[in-house]
């Protein structure tokens, strides 16, 4: 995130004011993960975030044990099952639940029409299904 804002930065004398800013910074880390990807040329995967919570003497509010290793196994499963689609799903997935960010901007980032855009994520959520019926079944 430090590199991409750091060449936004760098870039911001050629930035026109017609386009949209959160669309042009959003292509500027895309680029740049793009790029980190290359370099790695490996994929990644997530762990879940530990829950924090605050602790009530009187009262545990922790998940059980078994809860916790079920969620983190469901959690890999989604991991390794996305990590199966091809790029430009799996990049419009990405882009579209953890950017959260409409159709429309995902289609100008990565300077795809509308429609590919949502062909793509219908595809990645069809090719999502049968590799995680096992998981939902349990």
């Amino acid at each position: 995130m430090q590199e991409t804002f750091s060449k936004a930065l760098r870039a911001l004398p050629r930035y026109r004011e017609e386009d949209y800013f959160k669309s042009w910074l959003f292509r500027i880390g895309r680029n740049e993960a793009i790029n980190i990807i290359r370099r790695r040329r490996r994929t990644v995967v997530a762990e879940s975030p530990e829950e924090h919570l605050e602790a009530d003497p009187l009262i545990d509010r922790r998940p059980a044990v078994s809860e916790v290793m079920e969620q983190r196994e469901r959690l890999r499963a989604l991991d390794h099952a996305i990590a199966r689609l091809p790029d430009v799903e799996r990049e419009v997935l990405a882009m579209r639940l953890q950017g959260d960010l409409p159709f429309k901007e995902i289609a100008k980032i990565i300077g795809a029409p509308i429609g590919t855009v949502l062909s793509r994520m219908h595809s990645a959520r069809k090719r999502l299904k049968p590799l995680l019926e096992p998981e939902l079944n349990e």
